[in-house]
């Protein structure tokens, strides 16, 4: 059985591949350079263990905190999205019944469907509350997997301390995993790993410290799960880059200078956005993000936000992400963590568009 082709990365790196100069479609903050990297010549080109340097993931436990969090508990992945498929090939099933959330990450609902297993895709519009009461109808006997992710993309939006309540009560007796996607998590003491006795974490250096290139990401789970996906990426990539492993070591030491950074770009980034949508309001509503460098911003005019898009990236070179590639309608997904300057002028395209869309 042929897998659905993937909205996401077609929109990307196929229709939006150099025609834009304005990228407010990536959803990490403004990328960083290879000279804000700590690299050192005598770094070995010799492959990585397939599970990761032990020192990277040393580094990556301490991060999690917690007595029950070691390095045996991680495995470096390429990036957070292999961390996702690596678990989704490990640890599921034929005929495995999985609860995942839209709009949302595809890779959540068609690799499972791949698999074999039944999927509930269960509505979660952004700006309203998790919909606890359908997730506790949707769990059967055959759940094996809840998919999560918070704080969300593309929705901006988080679990509360209360919805998180009702995750754990519905799922861990039952011995049901849950998957929570922590790109955009900055504090790992409420992780997930650290409220569900089953609970897995997949994180990266994509989104918070603007290192997408660097493809480094990790998944956090109890050791027969890790041992699951390290298996199986021996099928597949067998293991990272050594030198950007070390790379992201010499990164986690400076974690707190690279969160400041994001800090320092989403801060200002969200006020003008805020500000844009205040002007627009007749044609926008901005949906307040929680703790991500992107938000959803619903739109009302008459045409799709599919067409939107088109025309921004046709007549003004300027790229954002569409909801259609999310499985929804009528929004945009706008990063504004970017240099002032280049948000500025790409909401300034984007507001011509809207005019002319009336």
């Amino acid at each position: 059985m042929s897998i659905p082709e993937y909205a996401i990365q077609r929109w990307l790196f196929d229709e939006a591949q150099g025609r834009y100069d304005i990228d407010l479609a990536e959803s990490g903050v403004q990328f960083q350079l290879l000279g804000d990297l700590e690299l050192e010549p005598e770094w070995e080109l010799d492959y990585s263990l397939d599970r990761g340097r032990p020192e990277l993931r040393a580094a990556i436990a301490e991060m999690y905190g917690g007595p029950a969090l070691s390095a045996d508990r991680v495995a470096v992945t390429h990036g957070a999205q292999e961390g996702l498929y690596l678990l989704y090939r490990g640890l599921l099933r034929p005929g495995d019944h999985v609860v995942a959330t839209s709009p949302g990450w595809q890779q959540a609902w068609e690799v499972p469907r791949h698999i074999g297993c039944d999927v509930t895709v269960l509505p979660w519009p952004p700006g309203t509350p998790f919909d606890s009461e359908g997730l506790l109808r949707a769990i059967g006997p055959r759940t094996r997997l809840i998919i999560l992710n918070s704080p969300g993309n593309p929705s901006g939006c988080v679990l509360t301390e209360g919805e998180w309540d009702t995750v754990v009560a519905a799922t861990a007796e039952r011995g049901i995993a849950v998957v929570n996607d922590e790109e955009y998590l900055l504090d790992f003491a409420g992780s997930v790993v650290h409220r569900h006795p089953h609970g897995i974490s997949v994180s990266g250096l994509s989104k918070v410290f603007g290192m997408p290139a660097l493809r480094l990401g990790w998944l956090c789970a109890a050791p027969e799960v890790v041992e699951a996906v390290v298996n199986y990426k021996r099928y597949t990539t067998v293991s990272n880059s050594l030198v950007w492993e070390r790379a992201a070591e010499a990164a986690l030491r400076r974690r707190a200078e690279h969160v400041a950074r994001y800090r320092r770009l989403v801060g200002p980034g969200l006020r003008i956005l805020e500000g844009f949508a205040r002007r627009h309001a007749d044609r926008v509503r901005l949906v307040a993000p929680q703790g991500t460098p992107f938000a959803w911003v619903d739109t009302l005019a008459r045409t799709t936000s599919r067409d939107l898009a088109e025309r921004l990236l046709r007549q003004h070179r300027t790229l954002v992400m569409p909801a259609e590639v999310f499985g929804a309608e009528r929004a945009l997904r706008i990063s504004f963590a970017r240099p002032v300057d280049v948000l500025e002028e790409g909401l300034e395209r984007l507001a011509k568009v809207l005019a002319d869309a009336d």
